[in-house]
C-alpha cells in the first residue's frame, strides 16, 4: 500500500484504477489531437480499416501532430510500419542441428502434421548440410494420425520411428508430432520432455503452431493454454487461406516470442519459408 496526498492508504485496486483512468485520459487526448489533423486522421482510418486497433494507432500518430511531417502521408504510413517492424519478432533459421528434439504443439486442424513433413524435408534435403532427420508420433488421439505421418515418411524417405527406436539410437533432429488440443491434454508432452531432460542430452525446441485464420481472442487463448510448456517460437500456418493478417499482427506485436517459419500452402517443402518481418508486413498491407 502507498499513501496519497491526504495520507490515505491506497490499495492495489486503487492503483490499478488510477492507471486505467490515466490510460483512458491518454487515449481520449490522442483521439482529440488526431481529430485536428486531417491527414493524420486519414492515415489512422487507413490502418484501422486494415484491422489495427484504433487506440494504438491514434496514440502512435498523435505524437507527430504539429511536427513537420504532419502533412506527409508517405512518412506517416512509413512511421506506423516502422513501429510494427520494431515490435515484430522473428528468429533466424539454424542451419545445423545436432541432437535436437523439435516438438510441434497447437490446436486441432491447423496443419501440424504437414508442417512437420515440411520441416523434416527441409532439414534432410534443402539446407546445405543434410541432417539425419526422423519422425516421432505422440498423437494417439486423432484417427489416422499415424497413417498420415507414415505417408509423409514413405513419400520423403524419412524414417518414422517408435519411442523405443528413439531411446536406443541417435539422430540429428527428431520432429515430434503431437495431438491437437486446447492445452488441457498435454501431460504426455510434459512426460516426454521430462524423459528427454532426465535421461538424454538432446536439445529441446518446442514450437507453437498458430493458424493465420484465427481471431485474436483464439490466438490469445491458445497461447495461454500452452504457456506451461517452454515455447521457444511460433510457426504460422494457413497463410494461403486468409487475406486478412490483422488479428495475427495485433497478436504478434504484443508478444516477445519470435516467429520462426511461415507455412504458405500445401506443397512440401516449397511452401515453408523462414519468417521475416518484411514478408509479414507485406502480406498485412496487401489489398
Amino acid at each position: 500500500m502507498v499513501k496519497n496526498g491526504d495520507d490515505k492508504l491506497l490499495t492495489v485496486e486503487d492503483i490499478r484504477s488510477l492507471r486505467a483512468e490515466i490510460s483512458l485520459m491518454h487515449s481520449s487526448l490522442a483521439k482529440d489531437v488526431v481529430g485536428h489533423a486531417p491527414l493524420v486522421k486519414k492515415v489512422v482510418e487507413r490502418f484501422v480499416k486494415r484491422g489495427l486497433q484504433r487506440e494504438w494507432v491514434e496514440k502512435l500518430l498523435a505524437t507527430l501532430v504539429g511536427s513537420e511531417v504532419e502533412d506527409d502521408e508517405a512518412i506517416l504510413i512509413a512511421y506506423v510500419l516502422e513501429e510494427l517492424d520494431m515490435l515484430l519478432n522473428v528468429e533466424e533459421e539454424s542451419q545445423e542441428l545436432e541432437k535436437t528434439i523439435h516438438i510441434i504443439v497447437g490446436g486441432t486442424g491447423i496443419g501440424k502434421t504437414s508442417l512437420i513433413g515440411k520441416l523434416a524435408t527441409r532439414y534432410t534435403y534443402v539446407l546445405k548440410k543434410s541432417h539425419k532427420a526422423v519422425f516421432l508420433n505422440l498423437d494417439h488421439h486423432k484417427v489416422g494420425a499415424v497413417e498420415q505421418l507414415k505417408n509423409y515418411a514413405d513419400a520423403m524417405d524419412i524414417p518414422l520411428i517408435t519411442l523405443d527406436d528413439f531411446l536406443e539410437n541417435e539422430y540429428d533432429v527428431v520432429f515430434v508430432d503431437t495431438a491437437g488440443n486446447k492445452g488441457d491434454d498435454i501431460e504426455e508432452i510434459e512426460n516426454f520432455i521430462e524423459l528427454v531432460e532426465n535421461c538424454m542430452d538432446y536439445k529441446i525446441i518446442v514450437s507453437l503452431a498458430l493458424s493465420a485464420t484465427s481471431k485474436i481472442r483464439d490466438l490469445e487463448a491458445i497461447s495461454k493454454a500452452f504457456e506451461c510448456l517452454p515455447i521457444k517460437n511460433y510457426i504460422l500456418t494457413k497463410l494461403d487461406e486468409t487475406c486478412d493478417l490483422s488479428d495475427m499482427i495485433n497478436f504478434l506485436i504484443t508478444k516477445k516470442t519470435p516467429v520462426s517459419y511461415i507455412s504458405t500452402g500445401q506443397e512440401i517443402p516449397e511452401d515453408l519459408i523462414v519468417a521475416s518481418k518484411e514478408y509479414l508486413l507485406k502480406k498485412f498491407m496487401e489489398d
